[in-house]
């Protein structure tokens, strides 16, 4: 808002007060959608609750005498605790024992530590395999896997961030203020164009201008006819 930066890459759009504020300065801010991140739970290897029922999660967070504690990432501006707050719960803030991290390490390293605690974080630091600092977190802690509406439980992976599957996700935002077609605004283009979307999908992100194909492996017995 102060001219600092020209592009700010959020979880959320701009507010009533962003656009009046901006419109005072003659200018008209641009968003843009550029991928759709899951929110990864995280709970201590020893923990039996790993197929969560997204009814029962509301639930546990609403009450103060919850059988769990959470942990989330982002500090006292956390994107995951709005977006729980304004997705999910209503409107309420959370009822159970709650402490904020200042990053996903450490939301990890505190439920390695507490096993009566979940962590909340951002799903590309658990789900994106390739990455070391992926396989590391995922030797000292479990992924959660969330069911929705429906009776399947989904992991939050790139392929089923869409609400219909994995149901706790939310939108990436490019927020420009660049008056003018600039670096800024090329930088934009840049993401939400074919090869920024191919990048992001291999964090484990969900491109919004790009397809995702899922491969589904099954298992089943081959009888092979051998020649007389």
């Amino acid at each position: 808002m102060a001219d600092s930066f020209k592009v700010a890459i959020v979880t959320r759009r701009y507010t009533a007060q962003d656009s009046a504020a901006l419109a005072e300065q003659k200018i008209r801010p641009k968003l843009t959608p550029i991928v759709r991140e899951g929110i990864a739970i995280v709970a201590h290897p020893a923990c039996r609750d790993t197929l969560l029922i997204l009814d029962t999660l509301r639930a546990w967070l609403l009450r103060k005498d919850s059988p769990y504690g959470f942990v989330i990432e982002g500090g006292s501006g956390s994107g995951i605790l709005r977006h729980l707050r304004d997705s999910l719960l209503g409107g309420q803030m959370p009822q159970a024992k709650l402490y904020r991290a200042d990053s996903a390490p450490a939301v990890l390293k505190y439920v390695q530590e507490n096993p009566r605690f979940l962590g909340l974080i951002g799903a590309a630091w658990v789900c994106d395999r390739e990455a070391e600092v992926t396989r590391k977190f995922l030797g000292s802690v479990r992924v959660v896997a969330l069911a929705g509406e429906g009776k399947a439980y989904y992991h939050p992976y790139a392929g089923y961030l869409d609400p219909r599957f994995y149901p706790l996700s939310r939108l990436v935002y490019a927020l420009n203020r660049e008056p003018r077609m600039g670096v800024a605004s090329s930088f934009v283009s840049y993401l939400a164009g074919p090869d920024g979307q191919r990048i992001l999908l291999k964090s484990e992100l969900r491109p919004v201008n790009a397809p995702i194909r899922v491969v589904e492996l099954k298992e089943r017995t081959i009888e092979i006819e051998r020649g007389k």
